[in-house]
């Protein structure tokens, strides 16, 4: 497995041969071709840049390269090369470089999600709403967190959001997500008589 980040964002790296055997395998938003010594992203024929132009079942693909200026940005020096790791540290020091990758791009993003709350919004759902817009996020850097990335975003426009989705989503922006029973007051039958929470996000119960 190989990695890159080109432009603000982390690709998938395999050569030519292997996405025009496999597409079904490798999203064309997150894969990017090795080819010679550069690095390119796969684009569409909307796109702009360097990058692979490549439609499916084509014949033919159309390799718009760098400029000499931006060559460097799209060597393939920048490849994190998961197959030359020897040990379980080389792993775990790439996994580290791609992490921190990615804190940097989420970190100094300019285009921030913000959230419409409204009074016809369930209590849940002002909650998921009021914690992403806290956060400030890019939503096209977590796009790759989410198996259904178009439909939760415009579920999240909506008023109302399941306990699933909840989960999923406070995944998929590092949110971490509690649930707390308790007694509604002191005067109920058969009181608990103390608290139980459970941390969504791991499955496991809050000391």
């Amino acid at each position: 497995m190989k990695k890159v980040e080109l432009g603000n964002r982390i690709y998938n790296v395999i050569t030519l041969g292997e996405y025009t055997d496999q597409q079904d395998l490798h999203s064309p938003k997150f894969t990017a071709i090795e080819h010679g010594r550069t690095v390119l992203p796969l684009r569409s024929k909307t796109d702009s840049g360097p990058g692979v132009y490549y439609q499916p079942n084509g014949m033919v693909a159309h390799v718009v390269k760098p400029s000499a200026e931006e060559a460097d940005k799209y060597s393939t020096d920048r490849i994190i090369d998961y197959s030359n790791a020897s040990s379980i540290g080389d792993v775990i020091r790439n996994n580290q470089i791609i992490k921190d990758i990615q804190s940097e791009i989420m970190i100094n993003s300019e285009d921030k999600l913000q959230l419409n709350i409204g009074d016809a919004d369930t209590p849940e759902m002002k909650a998921m709403k009021m914690a992403i817009n806290a956060k400030q996020v890019d939503k096209k850097n977590y796009e790759d967190r989410f198996p259904q990335f178009q439909n939760d975003m415009r579920l999240l426009k909506g008023n109302s959001i399941t306990l699933a989705k909840i989960i999923s989503i406070c995944d998929a922006f590092d949110i971490s997500a509690t649930l707390t029973l308790s007694d509604k007051d002191d005067n109920v039958p058969n009181p608990m008589n103390n608290s139980i929470s459970i941390d969504l996000t791991e499955g496991r119960p809050v000391k």
